[in-house]
């Protein structure tokens, strides 16, 4: 349950990554239905990992897997993409 809770978590980050408008992996942001679905595997994300752990552990183990996503997605978009290879808009 632990792995499955680890990549909802980081799922439902890169969706809402990608459905915010200052993205810079996609040439336009995924839009609502991503946004949507975000939420949708987060929660997921969390009653995984409630059910692997129990309920506070899974609570903060999902919040740091949903941290993990937002800190680590911009920089592996850098990384992937440097600033010299993007177009101005």
């Amino acid at each position: 349950m632990d792995i499955l809770g680890c990549v909802a978590a980081l799922a439902a980050m890169a969706l809402a990554y990608l459905s915010a408008r200052n993205q810079r992996l996609l040439t336009r942001a995924l839009g609502r239905p991503a946004r949507f679905a975000a939420g949708a595997l987060a929660v997921l994300a969390l009653a995984l990992w409630i059910a692997g752990e129990t309920s506070l552990p899974g609570v903060f183990a999902t919040l740091t897997a949903l941290m993990l996503g937002a800190v680590a997605l911009p920089y592996l978009t850098w990384f992937l993409r440097p600033a010299t290879e993007r177009k101005p808009r």
